[in-house]
């Protein structure tokens, strides 16, 4: 059970190289994707993965709960600060602030994962 504990602390520090790698080979930057957007997918999917093999429920549902809630809060704030919704403002601040909340949230399970038993 060990080795699954540190592939999950590998995935922490692979994946961020990862995506960075990815984002310069196929030059994305110039696409305007940064390694953020790749990042996501990434830490959504080892979400899954290790909560998977560590839990008997899965952590998705409350994963997408969060991050329907974070689309309603920004949603809320863009139409309350600047009277107009931006489709284009509002995906760009949501994936950017799910990309730290995806982190921070792969990151807590991590530390959860190692304090388990």
């Amino acid at each position: 059970m060990m080795i699954y504990k540190l592939t999950a602390l590998a995935f922490l520090i692979l994946t961020p190289l990862f995506a960075m790698i990815v984002t310069s080979l196929l030059r994305l930057n110039k696409k305007g994707l940064k390694f953020p957007d790749v990042a996501l997918f990434l830490f959504a999917i080892e979400i899954v993965l290790v909560s998977g093999k560590f839990f008997t429920h899965n952590l998705l549902p409350y994963y997408l709960i969060i991050m329907s809630l974070i689309a309603i809060v920004i949603s809320l704030l863009l139409v309350v600060r600047t009277q107009s919704f931006s489709y284009h403002r509002f995906m760009k601040l949501f994936w950017r602030v799910g990309f730290l909340v995806t982190f921070i949230f792969y990151l807590i399970l991590v530390i959860f994962i190692f304090t388990l038993a």
